[in-house]
């Protein structure tokens, strides 16, 4: 009965940190691989040459994804990568220049798209301690921490804010649609916008008061709750994303065709 009823707390721990909206996940990248990762896909985020790598580059970010619990957007995330690759084939077939513009806008969202990807999954399964701590053993300047950390939970937060308008939006009959887009679209980004930037510089220095209040601009050594350590997960996804980004690179020197 009491390895049952262990069980049973463990699955419903794990069920509540994999679907509730804003729980961290049990599973999920070193702060410290995640980081290095983020900066492999930004060094080969423009090598166009080789789409295989860059398909390789955005199912090595589902695969982190769905490691770490949130398979629901691992699935949209690649649904959305294929409807850009779609509509960047799609445009070729219409040799204009407005076309062509076109063309060259999808290509530039496809080249950063997996930076995007990967960065959502880090936000949301990275503890702002674990990364402070990170960032403190690469002996990073003080304020770069703190602006870092500040970052982390300042984008989550404007997600939230963004909702939470178009929330208040719908319930007083302005609704934003597709249709309201396209007839009002000034109208649309005026009642979306203002109340929105209005309330990110309020959380901003909400959010700043928070880390100066918990000692982030001290000059004395900090110490940490958290104990960072490799795993082999970790060791495994970072060298996959090591080969991808350095096959991207080679591809970018023409060492590989």
């Amino acid at each position: 009965m009491p390895e049952e009823r262990a069980g049973d707390e463990d699955h419903v721990a794990r069920t509540i940190a994999t679907d509730t909206p804003g729980a961290l996940s049990l599973r999920r990248l070193d702060p410290r691989v995640s980081i290095v990762i983020l900066v492999l896909i930004n060094a080969t985020a423009f090598t166009p040459r080789l789409v295989v790598g860059q398909i390789m580059m955005v199912a090595l970010s589902a695969a982190v994804a769905v490691w770490c619990g949130r398979v629901s957007s691992a699935v949209r995330w690649c649904v959305a990568y294929a409807v850009v690759m779609a509509a960047g084939y799609a445009f070729l077939l219409f040799p204009n220049a407005a076309a062509a513009s076109f063309a060259t806008m999808i290509v530039m969202v496809r080249c950063v798209f997996c930076v995007g990807m990967f960065a959502s999954t880090m936000i949301a399964t990275t503890r702002v301690g674990e990364l402070a701590c990170a960032l403190q053993r690469a002996h990073l300047p003080r304020h770069g921490i703190i602006a870092v950390c500040v970052a982390l939970r300042f984008f989550p937060t404007m997600a939230g804010e963004f909702r939470a308008v178009i929330e208040a939006l719908r319930v007083r009959g302005m609704a934003i649609t597709l249709k309201s887009i396209v007839t009002q679209p000034v109208r649309v980004m005026e009642n979306l916008l203002v109340p929105v930037m209005s309330r990110l510089s309020i959380v901003a220095d909400e959010l700043s008061n928070a880390a100066v209040v918990r000692g982030m601009d001290s000059s004395r050594p900090r110490t940490s709750y958290y104990d960072l350590r490799l795993r082999a997960a970790d060791v495994v996804f970072l060298a996959l994303f090591a080969a991808t980004a350095a096959a991207l690179l080679l591809s970018k020197f023409g060492v590989i065709v």
